[in-house]
């Protein structure tokens, strides 16, 4: 999703930028028309991520060429948008030019198409600030405070109740193919396995170890699903990585893991889960990718099952966040299993990019919390006042509470464990953010 920033000249709309991507991206003065290019920078509200986009102020007074440059600047700024944050000041109140500009909108949405638009009233830290934005057309609007970062709880509201329009919307116009980094300790047979899914000898294979050097990435179809097969350099210990091309190799399959979608940790059946396999599994885990674990070279075992019961048993302790572990047994040299690995991708992906009503999780939260209450702080009770979903890919849920620094550890993974069980999210991470209801900003310029 990308949020346009418009609004006449000095009202804000750079200390807004600015709040919002977290750092000082764009200057700030009280000089009018500081700004003259758009700006972009990536925002994480509570969970809610999305791009922003400062623009110089719209200036419908003035025929110069700055004037006009600024103004379509702004221009391109709302044909990128998909929604447009209008904001004015509210301490001097709304003034001709607001009003113009409110009219350069509706006429600019002949060009840009109409869009979703959202009056933020800013620099309204004083509660005897009242602005009536009604007469603009567009809402109430939300009175912000840059400065004090105020009313921006209000805002992700807003905006989270939009994304999932736009989140639709791109799944029809653009089908992604679903990235797969194939990863592990070198000479497990990564190769081997591209190799025996494509039916042909595509890479390079051998019993010395370290052959792959770059990532190479295939493309593949199945079940009208399309894929990218990434086949990364072997992942050893840092403290043997001595050459400088097999460094320079780690770090490149490492670029591709965060590329991906989905990460396969291949490991030989024969030394299984030794430490460099779960290094490498809770890094894409803790990056919030799926992670699934496979048994190669089955066939030179006699009991397989035991042995994938016994690792899956040791994957359940190593990552308690998932209580149930994406373990396959396969075999590359025989091609044995290699269909059930995409069966189990198509089944996670679908889970990872899964997207819960509002009205349904909240229903969910009241019951959860009714069946275990938030422990008190001090004699006075942690009140958790609604859940929603932020995103997807990971699905990451951002909680309202008050004391939301006081909530233990274990009342949260409470919480995790009964959506992930409530919800059907076996097997893919989840992340939950418990944030301040009254002012989620509490670091100052």
């Amino acid at each position: 999703m990308k949020v346009a920033l418009i609004g006449r000249p000095n009202v804000g709309k750079s200390s807004i930028f600015n709040k919002l991507v977290g750092k000082r991206m764009a200057i700030v003065s009280e000089e009018s028309g500081v700004t003259r290019d758009r700006k972009y920078g990536n925002v994480d509200l509570f969970g809610l991520q999305f791009d922003l986009i400062d623009t110089a102020g719209v200036d419908t007074q003035s025929k110069t060429d700055l004037a006009k440059a600024m103004n379509e600047q702004s221009l391109t700024a709302m044909k990128e948008a998909d929604v447009v944050l209008f904001v004015i000041d509210a301490l001097n109140g709304i003034s001709i030019e607001d009003k113009s500009v409110a009219q350069w909108i509706r006429k600019s949405f002949k060009i840009t198409g109409e869009k979703p638009i959202i009056v933020m009233k800013n620099k309204s830290e004083s509660p005897k600030t009242t602005v009536y934005a009604e007469e603009f057309g567009f809402g109430e609007g939300i009175a912000v405070s840059a400065t004090n970062g105020l009313g921006f709880d209000q805002l992700f509201e807003e905006l989270n109740e939009l994304a999932p329009r736009f989140e639709n919307d791109k799944k029809e116009d653009e089908v992604d193919a679903i990235k797969i980094a194939i990863v592990g300790r070198p000479n497990v047979g990564k190769s081997t396995l591209i190799n025996a899914i494509l039916g042909s000898n595509r890479l390079i294979t051998g019993n010395q170890a370290g052959i792959t050097r770059d990532a190479i990435s295939i493309n593949w179809t199945y079940r009208n699903r399309n894929f990218v097969l990434i086949d990364t350099a072997g992942q050893r210990k840092q403290a043997k990585v001595q050459e400088r091309l097999e460094s320079a190799s780690v770090l490149n399959a490492w670029s591709y893991i965060r590329q991906a979608h989905v990460v396969v940790v291949v490991m030989d059946i024969n030394m299984p889960l030794e430490k460099q396999d779960i290094t490498i599994a809770r890094k894409s885990f803790d990056e919030g990718k799926i992670v699934l674990f496979l048994l190669n070279k089955s066939d030179s075992v006699s009991e397989p099952e035991k042995i994938k019961e016994n690792i899956k048993r040791r994957l359940i302790k190593e990552f308690s966040q998932l209580p149930t572990a994406n373990c396959l047994i396969v075999s590359a040299k025989e091609k044995l299993g290699l269909m059930r690995i995409f069966n189990s991708i198509i089944e996670l992906y679908d889970t990872w990019n899964k997207r819960i009503p509002t009205s349904l999780l909240n229903r969910w939260f009241q019951f959860a919390i009714k069946q275990n209450q938030p422990p008190l702080v001090n004699g006075m009770p942690i009140k958790l006042k609604y859940i929603s979903q932020t995103n997807t890919r990971p699905p990451t849920f951002a909680i309202m509470a008050n004391k939301a620094n006081h909530l233990p550890d274990s009342y949260h993974r409470y919480l995790i464990n009964n959506l992930r069980t409530s919800f059907a999210f076996d097997g893919v991470p989840l992340r939950m953010f418990v944030r301040q209801r009254e002012n989620p900003f509490d670091k100052k310029d």
